[in-house]
């Protein structure tokens, strides 16, 4: 049987963002898979660049193009690798056991990096093995960390996704016939 071009899809069962720490035109690297734990949903929405061809107060044509998708997402446990990337500033660990300390650290000069997300969706209705989800050049434009009382804390980040400058990806969308991890 071939392998379906459309599948019901349930839940999101792993995300992991990758530092990105090149991109140019002849190279595009990442760092080691940080993973987003507890992660709760993560919505994508294409922004488009439309234009219409105007003629005799008519529309004769209309010019779209990909400009860049937007993300967001919440999940219920705070890491500090993944709060690095996404607002930039310092990370740094003191002591030993039993007095370690992990410090994270913003600073008025700190940026977010640029990151590559990449998440998995295993259960379909159909036969494949999983779905990928993979935005190659975030930026974060926003951080909320929410603390609350008898709950847990909530982190939510929202950004955008540009095309590389290596090979002007912005995402695919990756159906396989076998479960694959996140590589």
């Amino acid at each position: 049987m071939a392998l379906p071009k459309e599948s019901g899809l349930l839940g999101l069962d792993d995300v992991k963002i990758f530092e990105q720490t090149a991109d140019t035109t002849s190279s595009l690297t990442y760092g080691s898979a940080i993973d987003v734990p507890g992660m709760q949903n993560l919505s994508l929405s294409p922004n488009y660049i439309n234009k219409p061809l105007m003629q005799d107060e008519e529309i004769d044509g209309y010019y779209t193009k990909l400009q860049s998708i937007y993300w967001s997402f919440s999940n219920a446990k705070v890491d500090l690798e993944v709060l690095n990337i996404l607002e930039g500033g310092s990370l740094a660990t003191t002591g030993t056991t039993p007095n370690e300390k992990h410090t994270f650290t913003v600073y008025d000069t700190s940026v977010p990096k640029y990151f590559k997300m990449e998440g998995q969706i295993k259960y379909s209705t159909d036969a494949i093995g999983d779905f990928h989800l993979v935005l190659y050049k975030c930026k974060t434009l926003s951080v909320q960390i929410e603390y609350r009382a008898k709950n847990y804390v909530i982190v939510s980040a929202s950004g955008i996704a540009i095309p590389t400058i290596n090979n002007g990806k912005v995402r695919d969308y990756v159906v396989n016939e076998t479960a694959a991890a996140i590589s």
